[in-house]
C-alpha cells in the first residue's frame, strides 16, 4: 500500500507540486480576508464596508471584460505550447496586446456609468480607486504561469501583495474616514503583484513579447469569445445577487450577505485549487476516469466542509462579524449548499466538456444559468420575496441548474465514465 502511495506521488508530482503551492496560496487568501473582515466591519460600519462591497461588485464586471476567458483558453493554449518559445512568446504577446485594449474599454464604461448613473457619481472616487484592481486582471498573467504548471510563482506573488494590503490595512484604516484607503491599498497590491508576473515571465522564463500581426491577435480574441460568454454568464448569477442586495435591501444587508460569501468562497477553495492543479495535465491525458477521480475527491471534501460550516455557522458569525451580524447565519448557511453542486460542475464542465471539445455546449448550459436567474428573480420579485433568505436560495438554486444540465450533456456525450 505504501509503495502504491509512493508511486501515485512520483507519477504525479508535478500535480502534487502545483497543489502544494496552491494550497499554500488559498490559506492565506482564506485567512487574511478572516482577519481584516472583523476589524473593517467594526471600524467602518456595516453600510460603509457594504458601500465598499457593491462598488467591488459593479469593478467585477470589467475585470470580466479585461479577463475575456484568457484564464482558460489562454491556459490551455500555454500547456499545449509549454516546450515551444516560440509559439509560446506569439500567445503571452497576443494576450498582452489584446487584455491592454479590453482595459481600455473597461475604463471607458467606468466613466460612462459615473456620468450617468447617479448612485455612482455620488461616490466616483471610490469606484475609480476599485477600479485599480484590475490592473491586476491586465498584468497579472495566472493563465501562463497555470499552463506551465509554475504555481510557486502565483503562491509568491499573491502571498505577498495580499499580505502587503493586510498590513497596509491595519496601519492606515483608523475611522470612517479612511474607507477609500481600502480600495487604494488593494490597487497599490493589485499594481505590484501585475509587475512581479510581467518580470517573471520576461527575465526569468526568457520569453520575448512582441508585437503581434492582426492574424494571431484575431485568432486569440476569437479562440476566447465562447468562453468570455460563458464567464460573463456564470457572474451573471454570480456577482449579480451582491448587486441586488445592495439595490433592493440596502448597504447593511449586503455587508450580511458579503460574509456568507465569503464563507462560500472558502468552501470552494479545495475543488477550485484541485481543477487548477489538475487542468494541464488533463489537457494532455484527456483521460475520464482520471478525471473522475478528481471528481470524488473534490466531492467528498467539500461535503465534509459544507457540513463542518453548517454546524458551526453561529460560531462563525459571532467570532468574525460579531453579534450585530447574526443575520448572516442563515444566508451562510443556504449558501454553502452551492459548494456541492459546484464541486461537481467543476469536473463536468471547464475539466470535462472544454478539454474534449464541447466548448459551444458548455457555452450553451451557462447562458441558460444566466436566464434561469434572471427568470427566478423576476418570479421571486412579483412574489414580494426578494429578501436575504430568497436571493439565497436563488444562488442555490441556479448552481444546482448548471451542474444537472452540465451532467444531462456529458451523459449524452459519454463523457461520464
Amino acid at each position: 500500500m505504501l509503495k502504491k502511495f509512493k508511486r501515485a506521488i512520483e507519477v504525479n508530482r508535478s500535480i502534487v507540486a502545483n497543489f502544494s503551492y496552491l494550497s499554500t496560496l488559498q490559506v492565506f487568501n482564506m485567512l487574511l480576508p478572516l482577519v481584516t473582515y472583523p476589524y473593517l466591519i467594526r471600524v467602518l460600519g456595516a453600510n460603509i464596508y457594504g458601500k465598499i462591497v457593491f462598488a467591488q461588485a459593479i469593478i467585477t464586471y470589467l475585470s470580466i471584460i479585461i479577463n475575456f476567458g484568457f484564464n482558460i483558453s489562454a491556459t490551455k493554449d500555454v500547456a499545449q505550447y509549454r516546450e515551444n518559445y516560440k509559439k509560446l512568446g506569439e500567445v503571452v504577446s497576443s494576450v498582452f496586446i489584446i487584455k491592454a485594449i479590453l482595459w481600455i474599454v473597461a475604463l471607458l464604461i467606468l466613466m460612462l456609468l459615473i456620468l450617468f448613473i447617479p448612485s455612482i457619481k455620488t461616490d466616483w472616487d471610490l469606484y475609480i480607486l476599485t477600479f485599480g484592481i484590475t490592473i491586476n486582471e491586465f498584468l497579472f498573467a495566472q493563465w501562463y504561469f497555470q499552463g506551465r504548471e509554475k504555481m510557486r510563482y502565483i503562491t509568491i506573488i499573491n502571498v505577498a501583495s495580499k499580505s502587503l494590503f493586510t498590513v497596509l490595512i491595519f496601519i492606515g484604516v483608523k475611522s470612517k474616514s479612511d474607507y477609500l484607503l481600502v480600495p487604494a491599498f488593494n490597487t497599490v497590491g493589485a499594481f505590484l503583484s501585475g509587475i512581479a508576473s510581467i518580470y517573471v515571465i520576461r527575465y526569468l522564463h526568457k520569453i520575448k513579447f512582441s508585437l503581434q500581426r492582426r492574424k494571431e491577435i484575431k485568432y486569440y480574441f476569437l479562440e476566447s469569445i465562447p468562453l468570455f460568454i460563458s464567464v460573463a454568464s456564470v457572474q451573471v448569477y454570480v456577482n449579480a445577487n451582491r448587486v441586488l442586495v445592495g439595490t433592493f435591501l440596502g448597504m447593511g444587508d449586503l455587508a450580511y450577505y458579503d460574509l456568507g460569501e465569503k464563507i462560500l468562497r472558502l468552501l470552494k477553495i479545495p475543488v477550485s485549487m484541485l481543477g487548477q492543479a489538475s487542468f494541464p495535465s488533463i489537457v494532455r491525458a484527456k483521460n475520464i476516469k482520471l478525471i473522475n477521480r478528481y471528481l470524488i475527491v473534490g466531492f467528498v471534501v467539500t461535503i465534509l466542509l459544507v457540513s463542518l460550516v453548517y454546524i458551526f455557522s453561529g460560531f462563525i458569525v459571532n467570532v468574525i462579524g460579531g453579534e450585530s451580524m447574526h443575520e448572516a447565519i442563515w444566508v451562510m448557511r443556504g449558501l454553502s449548499i452551492s459548494a456541492i453542486p459546484v464541486a461537481i460542475s467543476q469536473f463536468l464542465g471547464s475539466s470535462r466538456l472544454i478539454v474534449f471539445g464541447y466548448k459551444k455546449n458548455f457555452t450553451q448550459i451557462v447562458l441558460s444559468s444566466g436566464l434561469f436567474f434572471c427568470v427566478l428573480c423576476v418570479f421571486f420579485y412579483f412574489l414580494n420575496y426578494l429578501n436575504l433568505i430568497g436571493f439565497t436560495f436563488i444562488a442555490v438554486a441556479t448552481e444546482f441548474w448548471v451542474m444537472g444540465l452540465m451532467f444531462f450533456i456529458c451523459y449524452k456525450k459519454r463523457l461520464l465514465w
